[in-house]
C-alpha cells in the first residue's frame, strides 16, 4: 500500500492510535506538494523552512521532505518527523475553526538535528503562527511580495 494508504487498521482512513496522520491530514503525491511550492507563504530560520497555503479542503494537511542530506542517521530523521507532525497535530487539528484550513510544507535544516525536542516544538510553533497571519492576509486579499515564494525556490 502507498505511504498515503489509509493508516493500519482503519478502512475509512480515520486517526489511528500511534504517530500516523489520517490520509485527510496528509499532502499525498507531487502534484499536491508542487501546489504549495508554486505559490507559498513562507517562514523560514535556521532550524526549518516551512511553506504553506490556503487548502482548497476544509482540513489542514501537512507535508514533509526529510533528507539524508539533513542528517545520514535515520534515527534523527524519524525523531525529526514526529516533533514535526505531533507539532502540526496540536496546532492545526485540535482546535481547526479559529484558523484558515492550510496546506503545510515542512523543510528541516541540518540545525534542526541538533535542537532538543522542546526547541523544535518552539521553532514550530512560531512558524504555525507566522504562517497563519500570512495566509490570513492572503485570505483578506492584502499580501505583499515579501511574504510570497513565486519562483517557488528551495533555496
Amino acid at each position: 500500500m502507498s505511504r498515503c494508504g489509509s493508516p493500519s487498521g482503519t478502512a475509512s482512513g480515520e486517526q489511528s492510535v500511534g504517530m500516523a496522520l489520517s490520509r485527510q491530514s496528509r499532502l499525498c503525491g507531487p502534484k499536491e506538494f508542487s501546489r504549495v511550492f508554486e505559490q507559498a507563504v513562507v517562514s523560514a530560520d535556521a532550524g526549518f523552512k516551512v511553506l504553506g497555503r490556503l487548502a482548497e479542503q476544509q482540513n489542514s494537511r501537512l507535508g514533509m521532505a526529510v533528507s539524508r542530506e539533513v542528517d545520514k542517521r535515520a534515527v534523527q530523521r524519524n525523531r525529526l518527523k514526529r516533533v514535526i507532525r505531533e507539532s502540526f497535530r496540536t496546532h492545526y487539528l485540535s482546535d481547526p475553526p479559529r484558523r484558515p484550513a492550510a496546506d503545510i510544507v515542512v523543510l528541516p535544516r541540518r540545525q534542526a538535528v541538533a535542537a532538543s525536542n522542546e526547541q523544535l516544538f518552539d521553532q514550530l510553533a512560531s512558524h504555525w503562527a507566522r504562517i497563519d497571519d500570512r495566509l490570513r492576509n492572503v485570505k483578506d486579499g492584502a499580501i505583499d511580495g515579501a511574504n510570497r515564494n513565486p519562483a517557488a525556490g528551495l533555496a
